[in-house]
């Protein structure tokens, strides 16, 4: 059912760029409507306006010199998407999308991918789809796994990718990619023919998902639409741009449990989709190749860093996710004192990173992983494990205790 909130996100969506973290607090401070109403200036902007935001207690904690900082920034987005908001009509949006039988999904809604939120100040002010809503349901972080990688695939990549997609479709998980060429054109075909299950595959698009992209890929895409989701954070008829593609890298990474990366250059896009993972927690795996070949010095480049583990079939992967989304054995029974509170029940390993943070200071990841005695990758990921407990900050010179 379309609400006054869908009307006003699809605004928004319309109007600003994505990731942007001063809309994302508009809308958590002043809600959807209110900001939909500033960026269409159906609504005067003035200093006033933050009287009438919402009282949680994050929005209370905000100084006041903050305060002015949102306000200035606000303007300024306000002024220089000024042209765009007079283009602004979600009624013939909104029939536009039902002739096309795509709809729109918000967080207020009771099926908004959940995963998304982990992106906290960047995350999608709404997503358009295509497809079978009701299979938004099957999207979920212990099911779905991301597959991305060169668009200039050699047949070793072709025959990797079909070989682990296979498999693990074949075990009901669902593959998020890019509707590319290359690896994400396989992994989406591999998905397609091997079941038409609940969710085989999701294509997350860098333009509207009335404008199939590649055109190439067309067929494909369809196909998607007709089985599994098409799915993009920016409204009907935009185009693609270089900068949207690796903005949705990291709702690809966002909407997977696991990420894997099967060939990549040296300055791959699907690296930058591995960061996205890796930032947030999630594990990331990369398929070796030849060492003369420059399409898999990316991945190696990965594995080398320890940001990433090898894997050479589906079950590489699915061991990971069982470990990763099966309730934790290894809880330390006894809380943790900190002195000023107890601490959530932490696993071991987390305790050890968390025992190795210092308390002020912060220190570098290196260091960190020298002192907890893990590598590099386990470290990064128990750190954003940490984080999102609330227990660690990531600050621009390291990382340190929180509490």
């Amino acid at each position: 059912m379309m609400t006054p909130e869908h009307s006003a996100r699809a605004e928004i969506v319309r109007i600003a760029e994505p990731e942007d973290p001063y809309i994302n607090l508009c809308i958590e401070m002043l809600g959807p409507l209110l900001t939909a109403d500033l960026l269409t200036q159906r609504q005067e902007f003035t200093p006033g306006i933050w009287e009438q935001r919402t009282e949680t207690d994050a929005m209370r904690s905000i100084p006041v010199s903050d305060l002015q900082k949102v306000h200035e920034a606000l303007g300024n987005r306000i002024e220089r998407w000024s042209l765009r908001s007079g283009k602004v009509n979600t009624d013939q949006e909104f029939r536009m999308a039902g002739t096309l039988d795509s709809w729109f999904c918000i967080p207020e809604d009771s099926d908004w991918p959940r995963a998304l939120d982990d992106l906290g100040e960047k995350k999608p002010y709404g997503i358009w789809g295509r497809g079978d809503r009701s299979k938004l349901n099957h999207l979920t972080l212990p099911s779905s796994v991301a597959v991305v990688g060169s668009r200039d695939i050699t047949s070793y990549g072709t025959s990797a990718t079909a070989h682990i997609v296979g498999d693990l479709v074949e075990r009901e998980y669902c593959i998020v990619s890019g509707g590319a060429f290359g690896i994400d054109a396989v992994a989406h075909r591999t998905a397609l023919s091997v079941t038409s299950g609940k969710l085989p595959s999701v294509a997350l698009m860098a333009c509207g998902v009335d404008r199939p992209y590649p055109k190439q890929n067309e067929n494909l895409l369809r196909e998607l639409i007709n089985e599994g989701l098409l799915l993009s954070e920016v409204a009907l008829g935009n185009s693609p741009t270089r900068w949207r593609f690796l903005q949705r890298n990291r709702l690809i990474a966002a909407l997977s449990g696991y990420s894997l990366i099967v060939e990549a250059r040296w300055r791959s896009g699907a690296l930058n989709t591995a960061n996205h993972a890796l930032s947030l927690g999630r594990e990331v795996g990369i398929v070796p190749g030849h060492i003369f070949s420059p399409n898999s010095e990316g991945c190696h480049r990965l594995a080398k860093k320890e940001l990433a583990h090898v894997v050479t079939d589906a079950q590489d992967i699915v061991s990971m996710m069982q470990t990763k989304f099966t309730p934790e054995e290894e809880t330390l029974d006894i809380p943790l004192e900190t002195g000023r509170g107890e601490l959530p029940k932490l696993s071991e390993v987390q305790s050890r990173v968390w025992d190795a943070l210092p308390l002020r200071r912060p220190a570098p990841l290196e260091n960190i992983a020298l002192m907890s005695g893990l590598d590099i990758r386990t470290t990064m990921l128990t750190l954003s494990q940490l984080a999102a407990k609330g227990v660690a900050l990531n600050q621009n010179q390291g990382w340190s205790k929180s509490q």
